[in-house]
This record gives structure tokens, C-alpha cells and sequence, in this order.
């Protein structure tokens, strides 16, 4: 009896383990734009049932390789995404901008700009 308990109990503890890996996943997609003012809007494509507990964690920008902006978040702007601005001002042409957005729970994301 005491075999099949434990039997039971790992393997309620299997399925709660592996079913919250399942629903935590990285972001999708982050589609980066530029202002002709110099503003820089980062768009993270990261659905999730609730965006206070599993969230866009960090956004960091990179201007040509280089740490532009950073900034740390304790919840999504919505349950499809997130999405800020950051006051990069004039860039040179052919400038390289990167934004990578992490996940609280799992994984990351980048998109790019080629000024």
C-alpha cells in the first residue's frame, strides 16, 4: 500500500511539474521602430492568462552593440504583450539597434533595426 501511495504521489508531482513548464514560454516576437524624433517603441508579442505573475520582465536596448536603455518590470502592459518607448534621440545612419525582451519565467526574445 505504501508503494502505491508514493507511486500516486510522484506522479501527481510529475504532472504538476511538467504542466507548469508547459504554460511558461518565452516571448514570440519583438518588432522594433524609430520615430524620426528619436523615439524608439519596442512591441514583445508574449500572450499569457495573466500578466501580473508571467510577464515581460526586462527590455534591453543596444545601439550598435553598445547598452542604450534598460528597463525592469514587475508586469505586462497587457495579456497579448508589452510594449514601452525609450527616448534614444538622433542616431547615425546605418546605426544598428537591438531591443531583447525576457520572460520572468522562461526565455527571451530580440528584435532588430538597421537605421
Amino acid at each position: 500500500m505504501r508503494k502505491i501511495k508514493f507511486a500516486l504521489c510522484l506522479s501527481v508531482l510529475f504532472v504538476a511539474v511538467f504542466a507548469a513548464a508547459a504554460a511558461a514560454h518565452p516571448p514570440k516576437g519583438v518588432t522594433v521602430s524609430m520615430s524620426p524624433d528619436g523615439i524608439l517603441t519596442v512591441k514583445v508579442e508574449h500572450s499569457v492568462n495573466d500578466p501580473q505573475k508571467h510577464y515581460i520582465s526586462k527590455i534591453i536596448v543596444y545601439v550598435d552593440g553598445k547598452i542604450a536603455a534598460q528597463r525592469d518590470y514587475s508586469a505586462q502592459t497587457s495579456a497579448d504583450g508589452h510594449t514601452d518607448t525609450f527616448q534614444l534621440g538622433a542616431q547615425t545612419a546605418g546605426a544598428n539597434i537591438k531591443a531583447e525582451a525576457y520572460c520572468v519565467i522562461m526565455g527571451s526574445a530580440a528584435g532588430s533595426l538597421k537605421l
